[in-house]
């Protein structure tokens, strides 16, 4: 007497073992599929015969099964399907989504905009929950979060432009995987300095940047989103004291949306390394290429290229102070001149005093004195 037990998640996959065993007389239960009896023309259920006139072979995919268990007690052979492999219940899982897509109202309607806010709320209690050091919490909301991988995947399959499905998403991942590390999946002895270089060596490759900022997600929270562009910037060789103390440090009050101000600030210092990292690029180019034909990446920037094009607020802010300082001292020389002028015409007035004698006893003195050049002071200073 032989017991087949079948996959009961593909209980049309036959185990080679039981093929020889399968054309003579055979029972099956009853949550067998009715392909059973279809492809096997001597099949009848377990239920028709009594206990004396059982069938040399039973078929079944329950192991609890009543008949199951009498049979291996009484020392049937078992000829079970190999063991499941491991994510056999993605499977299930992935049929289980497209009927909810189908068939669900609320899900029917749902797109990847709409998913959005669950996506993120379900990322932040997987979050909680690897804090929390919980096995079940967390078992259970890495569920939570391929629910919503498989929702956007199945959302994607009814897109008109460029569909595609879950078996995509994974041909893509394994791509990645595949290149990125190549090594470690052939099975290569490989330490992890040479995996890390070669990881951000291969990405490189496939994702040259125009940009040390380019893929930077700005959806991210302000404080990882400041965290991942001081990262960059650390990682292009820009020198540490340009990256303003404002994206560094932050300050939180009840006055003040921290959030929004700090998201602010990091978005504009990502905009001034973009303006300098052009500026770079256009020295180096030159006059000889046009902008719109230079298609080479930027490449490694040195320190000296930062700082020579990086803007200087604190030369813009020393320059109003140098001017300030210039005008007083226009000022101060001003008032010299004014003085000299005021002493020089109590000087004039004094002589003109004095000279008043002269001036009426000599009569038309002063007109000869011109004639001659020997006139008063008066008359020379002006000259």
């Amino acid at each position: 007497v032989i017991v087949v037990l079948f996959d009961p998640r593909r209980p049309s996959l036959v185990p080679v073992e039981a093929i020889e065993h399968l054309t003579g007389e055979i029972q099956y239960t009853e949550e067998m599929p009715v392909a059973v009896p279809w492809s096997l023309a001597s099949a009848r259920p377990v239920d028709t015969g009594g206990p004396d006139d059982p069938a040399p072979v039973l078929l079944s995919s329950d192991p609890e099964h009543p008949a199951v268990t009498a049979r291996l007690a009484a020392g049937a052979r078992l000829i079970s399907a190999p063991d499941t492999p491991r994510g056999e219940r993605l499977v299930d899982a992935v049929a289980m989504m497209d009927k909810l897509r189908t068939a669900g109202p609320w899900e029917s309607e749902q797109t990847h905009d709409s998913l959005r806010r669950f996506l993120l709320e379900e990322t932040y209690e997987l979050l909680d929950a690897v804090r929390s050091g919980n096995a079940e919490a967390l078992r259970e909301e890495l569920g939570d979060v391929l629910l919503q991988v498989l929702f956007h995947a199945r959302i994607a399959e009814e897109a008109r432009q460029f569909p595609f499905d879950i078996d995509d998403v994974a041909a893509t991942l394994m791509r990645k995987l595949g290149n990125r590390v190549p090594g470690v999946l052939a099975g290569q002895s490989i330490s992890l300095e040479e995996q890390l270089a070669q990881w951000e060596e291969r990405k490189a490759a496939e994702k040259p940047r125009n940009s040390v900022m380019d893929d930077v997600h700005t959806g991210q929270p302000a404080l990882a989103l400041a965290q991942k562009v001081i990262a960059r910037a650390h990682a292009a060789g820009l020198p540490a004291d340009l990256i303003p103390a404002e994206i560094t440090s932050i300050s939180v009050s009840t006055d003040v949306d921290a959030e929004s101000v700090l998201r602010t600030r990091v978005l504009e210092f990502v905009d001034m390394v973009r303006a300098v990292e052009r500026s770079i690029a256009a020295t180096r180019r030159g006059d000889t290429v046009p902008e719109e034909f230079d298609v080479a990446p930027l490449g490694e920037v040195t320190e000296a290229e930062w700082r020579e094009h990086w803007p200087s607020e604190v030369a813009a802010e020393l320059e109003p102070e140098a001017a300030d300082e210039d005008f007083e001292d226009e000022d101060v020389d001003a008032d010299s001149e004014h003085d000299e002028s005021e002493d020089e015409s109590e000087d004039d007035e004094s002589e003109d005093d004095d000279g008043s004698e002269d001036a009426q006893t000599d009569g038309e003195t002063g007109k000869e004195s011109k004639k001659s050049g020997k006139g008063t002071k008066r008359s020379r200073d002006r000259g």
